[in-house]
C-alpha cells in the first residue's frame, strides 16, 4: 500500500502546478493508494493559502480527491506515538506534521510514501521506502 503526501494531492487536482502531470501519474498510477483527512486540510490550506485558489474551487478540487485516494482520520494514538518519537526521530516543529502522516502510514502498513518532499520523512520514516514522481 502506498501513502500519497499533501504535496502529491495538490499536483495532483492543481493543473497549473509545475509537477501536475507527474503528480497525477503517481495518484492515478497506484492501486489502492491512500492518505489521511490531516493530508486534506494541509492540501486545502496549500490551495488556498500559497497557491490563491478560490476557498470554493479549492473545496471541490480537495474534496475530489476521496473519489481516487481513500481517506481515514488520524487516530489519537497516531498523535501520542508521533508526539512520544519526536525526541527519539529528532522531529521538532513543523516536522511534526510529517511525522504524523509517516505514523500513520506505519500504522497502516505502508510499503511506500509518494511525496515532493522526500527530506521531510528523512527522520521521521526511514523505515519506509519513500518515492518522488
Amino acid at each position: 500500500m502506498t501513502f500519497l503526501d499533501t504535496g502529491i494531492l495538490v499536483g495532483a487536482v492543481l493543473k497549473s502546478h509545475p509537477e501536475h502531470t507527474a503528480c497525477l501519474a503517481a495518484l492515478e498510477g497506484l492501486a489502492r493508494p491512500f492518505t489521511n483527512a490531516h493530508a486534506l486540510a494541509e492540501t486545502f490550506a496549500t490551495l488556498t493559502g500559497f497557491y490563491k485558489v478560490p476557498t470554493d474551487v479549492a473545496t471541490e478540487l480537495t474534496l475530489s480527491l476521496r473519489d481516487s485516494v481513500e481517506v481515514e482520520a488520524l487516530d489519537l494514538v497516531d498523535y501520542e506515538t508521533a508526539i512520544r518519537e519526536a525526541r527519539r526521530r529528532g522531529i521538532m516543529g513543523g516536522g511534526i506534521y510529517d511525522s504524523l502522516h509517516a505514523t500513520f502510514a506505519r500504522r497502516k502498513r505502508a510499503d511506500r510514501i509518494v511525496t515532493r518532499n522526500p527530506s521531510h520523512f528523512k527522520h521521521a520514516a526511514p523505515d519506509i521506502e519513500i518515492l518522488t514522481p
